[in-house]
Formats: C-alpha cells, sequence, structure tokens
C-alpha cells in the first residue's frame, strides 16, 4: 500500500534552470574568439590538421527565419563564422585546429508561470577533435516547424478513477485526460511507441505519484489515430521502493524515477519532495527492457548534487553524497562590447566528463524591445568537454555579434540581473556519455551544481 507523502515548500529556481544543458569554457576562453596565447585550447592530443566535423542539429527548423535559427562554427580560437548549408540535419565542419565549437540560436515561446513568455536561447558545444568528431544535438521543439509533419493521436479512457488525474503518454508526448468526458488529444511525429496511460495523484508544489497504469505496447501511429482504453485493466498499484537521503541534510530534497521503454516512451512516474520513493509499473506490465531512472537531488543555497541510476531492477535507494563543485567565479567582464559578457572560472571536479555553463536573465516585456507586451528571458548555454577546459576550467561568452544575422535580441541587457551556474557531470558510462541522452541500463551519473549571480 502507498504511503501517504507530506508536502514541502517548493524553492523556486532561477532562470539557469530553464530549458537546456550547457557547459563551460576552457582555460583561457574557447570560443570567445580572441586571439592572445591564453585563449588557445590545450594542445594535447591530435595535432593540427584537416578534419570533418559532423554535427547533427536533429528537428532543426525547416523555415529557420521564423524562429532566428542561426548556426555558427569556431575552428579552434578562429572568429566564429556562419556554418555550410546543411544535408538534411547534418553540418560538416572544415577544421584544422585541435579543437572545435558549434552555437545555434532560436527564439520561441514557452508557457510561464504567469503566461506565455518568449525565450531567447543561445546554445554551444566545445570539444577537441581527439574526443569527438561527430555529434547529435535535438533543437527544442519551441524553435522548430517540424511539427507540421506531425499526426493526432485521440481517444477516450473509460471507467476512470473518481479523484487525481490521468496522464497519457506516447513517446515523449504528454497530454491531461479531461476528466469530464475523459477525451485527449495529442500531436505526434508518425511512429511506433508504448501508449501509456498513467493515474496521478497530485501532493501539490508539483509533487505527485502514479499508483496505477495501463499500457499497450508497440502503438503503431502513422496517421490520425483514435484509441478508447479501459482503465478498469489498470494494474492496482505501481511497485515501489523506499529512498533514504536523510544523509542530504538540505533546504530541499527531491526523489524521482523515469520510466524509458525501448519503444521511445518516457514518462516521470514519481516526484517527492517529502517521504521519498521510487516507483516501477507492476510486475505484470513489465518487460526487461524498461529502464528506470532513479534520481536523486539535494540542494542548498547555491548549490545542488544530483545522483542517478539507471536500471532494470529498482529497488530501494540511498542517498551518498558526492563531491562538491565549489564555488564559480564570475563577473561581467565587458558591458557593451560587444554586449554584456560573462567570464568564469571554477576548480575542475573529479571524474567529469562534461561541464555545463548557463547565464540568463528574465525580463519584463517593457525591458524586451519591440514594443511587445510579452515578457522574455534570455539564456546562454555552452556544453564543453574537459579536452578544453584543461587543468583549470574557464569560460568566457563568445562574441558572435559579426555573423551575418546576428540578432541583438540575443544579447544579455544592461538592466537585469544575471543568474546562472555551472555542473560537472560523471558518468559510469564514459566521455561518451556527454552531452547525456537517455541513459542505458547501469548507468549511474553525478550532476554536481553551483549557482551565481551577478550585476548587469
Amino acid at each position: 500500500m502507498r504511503r501517504l507523502v507530506c508536502v514541502m515548500a517548493l524553492a523556486v529556481g532561477g532562470i539557469g534552470g530553464l530549458g537546456g544543458i550547457g557547459c563551460s569554457g576552457s582555460s583561457g576562453a574557447p570560443g570567445d574568439g580572441n586571439s592572445g596565447d591564453d585563449n588557445q585550447p590545450p594542445t594535447d592530443g591530435p595535432s593540427a590538421g584537416a578534419h570533418t566535423v559532423t554535427v547533427t542539429l536533429a528537428n532543426r527548423p525547416m523555415n529557420a527565419g521564423m524562429y532566428s535559427f542561426l548556426v555558427a562554427y569556431q575552428d579552434g580560437a578562429s572568429p566564429w563564422q556562419l556554418a555550410p548549408a546543411p544535408t538534411g540535419d547534418v553540418y560538416s565542419l572544415p577544421i584544422n585546429a585541435p579543437s572545435w565549437a558549434i552555437a545555434f540560436t532560436c527564439i520561441g515561446n514557452i508557457p510561464g508561470t504567469t503566461g506565455t513568455q518568449q525565450l531567447r536561447m543561445v546554445s554551444s558545444a566545445h570539444f577537441a577533435i581527439g574526443e569527438r568528431t561527430e555529434l547529435t544535438l535535438d533543437v527544442p521543439a519551441r524553435c522548430s516547424d517540424r511539427a507540421s509533419t506531425s499526426v493526432q493521436l485521440t481517444g477516450t479512457i473509460t471507467n476512470r478513477p473518481p479523484s487525481g488525474y490521468l496522464a497519457v503518454q506516447f513517446g515523449n508526448r504528454t497530454t491531461l485526460v479531461n476528466t469530464t468526458s475523459g477525451a485527449f488529444s495529442l500531436e505526434t511525429p508518425p511512429g511506433t511507441h508504448d501508449l501509456l496511460v498513467l493515474h496521478v495523484v497530485p501532493l501539490g508544489n508539483g509533487d505527485y505519484y502514479g499508483d496505477s497504469a495501463v499500457i499497450q505496447r508497440n502503438v503503431a501511429v502513422t496517421t490520425t489515430t483514435a484509441r478508447t482504453i479501459d482503465f478498469s485493466a489498470a494494474a492496482a498499484y505501481l511497485r515501489d521502493w523506499s529512498v533514504d537521503a536523510s544523509s542530504g541534510n538540505a533546504a530541499r530534497i527531491v526523489a524521482s524515477t523515469t520510466l524509458y521503454t525501448a519503444s521511445g516512451t518516457q514518462l516521470a512516474l514519481v516526484r517527492e519532495s517529502a517521504n521519498w520513493q521510487t516507483s516501477a509499473l507492476a510486475a505484470s506490465q513489465s518487460l526487461a527492457t524498461d529502464v528506470y531512472d532513479q534520481s536523486i537531488t539535494v540542494s542548498t543555497v547555491g548549490q545542488s548534487a544530483t545522483v542517478t541510476n539507471a536500471t532494470t531492477t529498482p529497488a530501494d535507494q540511498t542517498y551518498v553524497a558526492p563531491p562538491a563543485l565549489g564555488a564559480v567565479s564570475s563577473a561581467v567582464v565587458s558591458t557593451t562590447m560587444p554586449y554584456p559578457t560573462i567570464a568564469s572560472k571554477w576548480t575542475a571536479y573529479p571524474s567529469a566528463i562534461g561541464y555545463t555553463w548557463t547565464a540568463g536573465q528574465q525580463l519584463l516585456a517593457s525591458q524586451c524591445g519591440g514594443g511587445g507586451a510579452m515578457p522574455c528571458s534570455v539564456l546562454w548555454i555552452a556544453q564543453l568537454s574537459p579536452g578544453v577546459l584543461g587543468a583549470s576550467p574557464e569560460y568566457r561568452m563568445p562574441d558572435l555579434s559579426g555573423l551575418p544575422g546576428w540578432k541583438q535580441t540575443f544579447q544579455l541587457a544592461g538592466s537585469a540581473q544575471i543568474l546562472g551556474g555551472v555542473t560537472a557531470t560523471t558518468s559510469s558510462a564514459g566521455a561518451s556519455d556527454f552531452p547525456t541522452g537517455i541513459p542505458a541500463a547501469g548507468t549511474q551519473r553525478t550532476f554536481a551544481r553551483s549557482d551565481y549571480a551577478v550585476g548587469p
């Protein structure tokens, strides 16, 4: 039987937590376009020479202008330049230096706490040639018009529970079931995935748990599809195991479990900030290919640590605190030219396979320009490997202002506080697990984050 879960107040995070991961820069500042000797990447590994780096930007928009979508790259420490035209979603970059970087921009709308807001994002990734010459990055749905190729999945859930709510998951698309009619509808790219209906018990402040589910395996949706699902066939309860996070000693502790099925469906089954538990589908519903990513996040003021365990056989968890990342020293090193620019330094993290660096602002509509009534956020994200960081990690925002098509709307404003952070990632799967994606069974990861705030 599922025990009741107490509710704790949700600590609201800063813009550094807005969608996406990022990284850091290298000793000096790979990616800033400067040519001083102290800005050169480490010379370990392959010597300079002709290389072709291929980067796939999955889900890139067909109409780039609609999203202010711009793709640029950097060969070593040379100035940034526009990327060659892609073949499909694949960009082939001619690289002669021991390191390389790619960046893309986009403007899209996201739901905010008080309504829709515009998100202006600059995302980049930096690697050494010796580490990687192929990379795939996902362009967020808000930055793409590829949804036009989607099809509609609709249906009705019968014999619904009298309380809580029902969530329908197909692939990576989620929708809620109408509590009155039992109807649901979602847009999805054509494909074959597991169709999962989860009964969710809300706990307040974003916490919840699922206590029963219906799952239909390998449902093909290649055109407009309708399904009627009888929820009386649901397994009575999901399986539960305890989570011991008592050693966390923090302002906030959150435990969650996300299910990944072999056919590409993913859904968080539980998220709790007290009386923590981890969950799985009932034994009668489970397959050996189902992977459960168990996560525990411990947060204090300005610091957080997350440990995850991807497994096919969930069990009780005990939190063991990883090393803290330590303070991130950040400063605005240029206020006007070419735009407000931040430089950050921190101590190298043991066994890190990569770092995420972020900087962002939440702006009022009056600060966003253009005379619009919509508030906006500006978010810069960088993902950087140890091969370009060296032993003393540093990162400085790059100068992209000379790129044809660059828009000042991507620049940090001089009138608002800048919030950000650095996240160090470790993984039992090794360096190929950065940037992180869907974990394979057996993968254990650590994410150690340190926040910063600087004035404009």
